[in-house]
């Protein structure tokens, strides 16, 4: 990808520009602040699955020197039907995460201009697809520099400024707030009484009221407003720990820079301002649930959960610094969500074209029919994450990209991670764990948007990763125990962990 010239520097910011997506920049404020503390996991969760990359398998990959996830399987199995399942795989997750963004692009301009939301719907599901389809890895890489940095500084900004203009400087006292706060989540069973239906209104005021009619309730600092049970918790967590070692999208990018040490590199630098940058997103969260607390009860009210949960960030933008910092904010979720969409859609187009095309439908296809067969993959999957975005409209976009890294973390997550450092892997144990991991994760998925209970008499969980995970790794290992075909497990466990090997293979 961009023939490994790209800087460490440069595709570290990068990978900050891809990976703070609307999820992160408008998603995981939203939600702490309609749910408290207990959705710090989702920024937590989203930084500490970096450390699973970057110490698992980030070196390994890159030494493979290969093009996509597939590839690498391949390169130990060289069996075609890992091929179509990871193509299939890539697809699955690259439209299901395209969702979020869409949604997102959504709400912040039917919140800025007032455009109907179908209407949002399309253009941004096609400007998304146009954006990537007329440009490459290396110009997209340097706009995802541009669109990280734009959206960290901004993140950050507000954070200041919140903090300086309500809790006198000191993030402390937002904490302290927080900790004698009911959140909206749990006090919009008495939010009709309190507000008629309407915003505005006193915060503080409001907020007493709720206190006093909620005697005894969960504060904003409180575990299990959302996640209510462990199984829950752990299922939420262990998606997002290793979620981001099966995004096809982030791990494409340990190929655009020249070797591993430059990937790890690349990884730390991420690490570093991600850190940063989600703890500031939770006391954001923290200081909009305070500030915007009768705003965001109304909508509640109202029936408008996806505004409450998905426009926290431009909402307090506008009330703390006007429409100046409102734009600003809208500019840094534009940029967030064109940036992570552009990896999305390069990465299932490179599936179209490289793992699909030229290997299965066409091999020896020229470059021309590989990317008019892409270009047209690239507008069904636009058309089939437009009409999820519709249907799932409601929905908290942190949420859904959860549920994104649970499918990822079922599927290419145990494939990846037991290739590099499991000699007794077989490929029918590669394909059939992956298949199970792809099964179970959509099946509880759609169970739990269907609002079901219970399936096989397993209670259905905020994220499907507890029971796909589970899966996926044991039926991996046990079809492995069975059968025989290792691969060229010698080679590739050389190449993989040996750097010198693939230095003497690219001289």
């Amino acid at each position: 990808m961009a023939g490994g010239k790209i800087s460490w520097v440069s595709n570290g910011l990068a990978l900050i520009g891809d990976y703070l997506s609307a999820a992160s920049f408008l998603g995981v404020a939203g939600a702490v602040a309609i749910f408290g503390i207990d959705r710090f996991w989702d920024g937590l969760g989203y930084f500490a699955g970096y450390m699973t990359v970057l110490f698992i398998i980030a070196s390994a990959l890159r030494n493979t020197g290969k093009f996509t996830v597939a590839d690498v399987l391949m390169a130990r199995f060289d069996w075609k039907y890992i091929r179509i399942v990871s193509a299939v795989t890539t697809l699955v997750i690259c439209t299901f995460y395209l969702v979020p963004q869409i949604i997102g692009a959504g709400g912040l301009f039917h919140l800025l201009l007032g455009w109907d939301y179908m209407f949002t719907m399309v253009l941004v599901g096609s400007m998304m697809a146009i954006y990537v389809i007329l440009g490459g890895m290396r110009g997209t890489t340097y706009n995802q520099i541009i669109q990280g940095v734009v959206l960290w500084s901004v993140m950050l900004f507000i954070f200041i400024l919140v903090t300086v203009k309500y809790f006198d400087g000191n993030p402390l006292k937002i904490i302290h707030s927080a900790h004698s706060t009911i959140p909206p989540q749990v006090s919009q069973t008495v939010a009709a009484e309190l507000l008629t239906g309407t915003s505005g209104g006193n915060s503080k005021e409001v907020i007493m009221s709720v206190n006093n009619l909620l005697v005894g309730k969960e504060s904003a600092l409180t575990p299990g407003v959302f996640s209510k049970s462990l199984p829950d918790q752990i299922s939420f967590v262990l998606a997002l720990l290793l979620g981001v070692a099966g995004l096809p999208h982030i791990l494409t990018r340990l190929y655009t820079v020249p070797d591993a040490t430059e990937a790890k590199k690349s990884l730390a630098l991420t690490l570093a301002g991600l850190s940063i940058f989600y703890i500031a997103t939770c006391f954001v969260g923290l200081a909009a649930m305070i500030v915007l607390y009768p705003d965001l009860l109304a909508l509640l009210v109202q029936g408008k959960s996806g505004i409450a949960t998905n426009m926290v960030v431009p909402l307090l933008s506008q009330m703390i610094g006007g429409e100046f910092l409102m734009g600003l904010a809208a500019a840094g979720a534009v940029a967030a969500m064109l940036s992570t969409a552009a990896g999305l859609m390069i990465s299932a187009t490179t599936c179209l074209a490289h793992d699909i095309y030229a290997k299965l439908l066409r091999p020896g296809a020229s470059q021309a029919e590989q990317l008019r067969f892409a270009k047209a993959g690239a507008a069904v999957l636009s058309i089939i994450a437009i009409i999820l975005s519709i249907v799932l409209k409601d929905q908290g976009i942190s949420f859904l990209v959860a549920i994104s890294f649970g499918i990822g973390a079922s599927t290419f997550a145990p494939a990846l991670i037991l290739a590099i450092w499991w000699e007794k892997l077989t490929k029918e144990g590669v394909v059939v764990g992956m298949c199970t991991g792809l099964a179970v994760s959509i099946l509880f998925t759609v169970a739990m948007f269907m609002k079901s209970k219970n399936i096989f008499g397993l209670p259905v969980l905020v994220n499907p990763a507890v029971y796909s995970v589970t899966a996926a790794f044991v039926v991996t290992v046990v079809v492995s125990k069975l059968t025989i075909d290792y691969g060229k497990v010698d080679k590739f466990m050389s190449l993989a962990h040996n750097p010198s090997v693939q230095s003497k293979i690219s001289s």
